[in-house]
């Protein structure tokens, strides 16, 4: 039994090390994002992404980044009298991911008592009680938290190829300025 509970540690421990991998990536990606903007385009400071690392505060915290990373990148570009293919760019899908991320973390706060009660019942060994919590976790909730978990990560993997696009599309912007190194070299 021992040996069991710590391999199950160990695959813990690597699970929860590619999130944590995962997680800064994006973040960097995110703060870098930010930083390809001119300092006086930018809505939020790039290391204010950050605060997404933060678990409740974080979902609340990304309401906020992702509308302020979606008015800098219009700003870059109109900055650099240039129209992104969209008004509002990347705010629709990251306003999405952070709605089913919410909404799923809320109905998680919910199921969490039987949650407790399955981790609770499997280490006591009590079958009897680990079949009626399975077959209540089953329900309509679970299922919609699963769903939106799955959206969310679909959302989230689209929001960072969106943002990396705009950031290696933003560094190459040319300016409006007459006296650019691109418009002026003729």
């Amino acid at each position: 039994m021992a040996a069991a509970f710590g391999i199950m540690l160990f695959f813990l421990f690597i699970g929860f090390a590619i999130v944590i991998l995962i997680t800064v990536l994006y973040l960097l990606n995110l703060q870098n994002t930010v930083k390809a903007a001119a300092p006086e385009n930018r809505k939020l400071a790039p290391g204010n992404v950050w605060i997404m690392i933060i678990p409740l505060v974080g979902t609340i915290y990304s309401f906020i980044a992702v509308r302020k990373i979606s008015e800098t990148i219009a700003a870059e570009y109109k900055s650099k009298g240039q129209v992104p293919d969209n008004p509002k760019p990347t705010l629709m899908t990251g306003m999405s991911m952070t709605i089913c991320r919410a909404v799923s973390w809320f109905i998680s706060f919910f199921t969490l008592g039987d949650t407790i009660a399955t981790y609770q019942a499997s280490m006591a060994g009590d079958m009897e009680q680990l079949v009626s919590l399975s077959a209540r976790q089953s329900g309509t909730l679970s299922f919609l938290s699963t769903m939106l978990g799955v959206a969310w990560l679909v959302l989230f993997i689209v929001y960072w190829v969106q943002t990396a696009g705009y950031k290696n599309k933003m560094k190459s912007l040319p300016s409006n300025n007459a006296d650019s190194q691109i418009f002026g070299a003729y």
